[in-house]
């Protein structure tokens, strides 16, 4: 769709009569529950719980039983063989502990070297365990990946929970915005009307005389300037209203563009309620904010991967213990029971490959220490300064209602004195523009007050009830 389109698209939904029964206003508790359950934004945050879900299921996988097949066959040569083994390993969380068994069967003629080849009729079965002393005991990669996998899950939740935050500060922002546009729109239009329905009447005067020609002039003036503003109040609207459109979607996630006949009359009587204690919203944030519980989550992340590649210093000391038996008839000389006792060494001589990794994660367990230490602050001076805002707020509140009263009695003394030949028009307008000003800079302050709870409402973390947002 072209601008053009785009912009006629816009103006005709602006432009729709109401029906006969007027609609209900659009409240911010119908817009919240829109945005959670369509938002793209949210559903792709989503997704990453079910990638976190999927790499523990792969990192479950490194205990994965393994089964493995030999086979060998000598085709040429002056010894006629053939060689089957089957073998089974299972890796567990027990100290890096290896079961392993298997059966083995050779058959045919075999060179005296290689006569442990050779078994008896229904071959050989064997059961060992690997267990490492000390290089793996204590962490090994398997255990740390799980480890990672499951604190990432958890990640993933908690940062589904911010961003659940996020689009419920935004959602409610965009939403005051837009109640805001529509009562500068309200003062636009009032402002305009008293200029255009005076305009008969001074013409009328004018021309008998009564008030000079220019006073009518000035009316002229007036009406457009008036008209303009309220263009620009009607843009501003319009632009509000699309923005919350993204936040407010119908049934199958597309975004409403709402209308004027859905704007409120004005703000809520009532501010939320809210008991503000300094020190205890502190702690109360430092408690529920998701991006502490994610950092401290990276963080023990980190400690895991540390801890490893320390470990993966440490010379490799694995004993094994095996014991296999033949099975069946021989004609030849075969050991029936065998047990077998091994140590394996392993020495990293430079140890870089460990060294760095180790070097890496205690450089990111520290940067990690100091973000957390930096979201800590963050957090804070976001709690201070919202409980700020809320109070200056409350009193621009307050101020500005009183200023409006004031303003309308002058406009009102003054537009008294203009129909008695005691002022001008000049002065009228002046009076009509402080009050206009006075009436929006009442709307702005009810605007900042709410969004400051907004703000504030975030700022603690205050979880969301999912479920029971969905289905109001």
């Amino acid at each position: 769709m072209n601008k053009i389109a785009m912009s006629l698209f816009v103006l005709w939904c602006f432009s729709q009569p109401t029906s006969a029964e007027p609609l209900a206003p659009l409240t911010l508790d119908q817009v919240l529950p829109a945005a959670l359950r369509a938002f793209p934004g949210l559903l792709s945050t989503e997704q990453r719980k079910q990638v976190a879900e999927g790499e523990y299921q792969s990192a479950e996988g490194g205990f994965d039983t393994q089964l493995k097949t030999k086979n060998r066959w000598s085709v040429a040569g002056i010894y006629e063989n053939q060689m089957n083994d089957v073998s089974i390993e299972q890796p567990t969380a027990l100290w890096g502990t290896t079961f392993f068994g298997g059966w083995r069967r050779g058959d045919g003629d075999y060179p005296v070297y290689e006569g442990k080849s050779q078994t008896a009729n229904d071959g050989e079965v064997r059961l060992g365990v690997n267990i490492p002393l000390w290089r793996n005991r204590e962490i090994d990669s398997r255990r740390a990946k799980l480890q990672q996998a499951e604190l990432g899950k958890l990640i993933a939740s908690h940062e589904y929970d911010q961003a659940l935050l996020e689009l419920r500060r935004l959602a409610s922002l965009r939403y005051w915005d837009w109640v805001l546009a529509g009562q500068r729109l309200k003062v636009a239009d009032r402002l305009l009307q008293i200029a255009e329905q005076r305009d008969a009447g001074i013409r009328e005067r004018a021309a008998a005389g009564d008030i000079a020609d220019f006073e009518a002039l000035d009316n002229q003036r007036a009406i457009l300037e008036r008209r303009e503003r309220r263009v620009a109040a009607q843009r501003l609207l319009e632009q509000s209203a699309i923005q919350l459109s993204l936040y407010w979607r119908d049934t199958d996630g597309q975004p409403q563009l709402p209308g004027l006949e859905l704007l409120p009359d004005d703000f809520p009587a009532q501010e939320p309620a809210l008991d503000i204690n300094l020190p205890q919203a502190l702690q109360t944030a430092q408690n529920q904010r998701p991006e502490l519980k994610r950092l401290t989550l990276q963080k023990r992340q980190t400690e895991t991967e540390l801890a490893l590649q320390n470990n993966q210093r440490a010379p490799g000391v694995d004993v094994s213990v095996m014991g296999a038996k033949d099975m069946g008839y021989s004609n030849q000389k075969i050991n029936r029971d065998e047990l077998y006792l091994g140590l394996n060494v392993d020495i990293p001589l430079q140890q870089r490959v460990a060294g760095g990794r180790a070097q890496s994660a205690a450089a990111n367990l520290q940067r990690l220490k100091w973000d957390l230490q930096l979201q800590e602050d963050r957090i804070n001076n976001e709690i201070k300064d919202a409980i700020s805002a809320i109070h200056a707020a409350r009193q621009r509140v307050m101020l500005s209602r009183q200023q409006w009263r004031a303003a309308e009695k002058l406009q009102q003394g003054e537009q008294s004195r203009f129909e008695l030949g005691e002022s001008t028009l000049l002065f009228v307008n002046l009076r009509e523009i402080a009050n206009g000003d006075a009436a929006l800079m009442a709307a702005e302050a009810q605007s900042q007050l709410f969004k400051a709870h907004a703000e504030y409402q975030a700022a603690l973390g205050t979880p969301i009830q999912l479920t029971e947002t969905l289905t109001q």
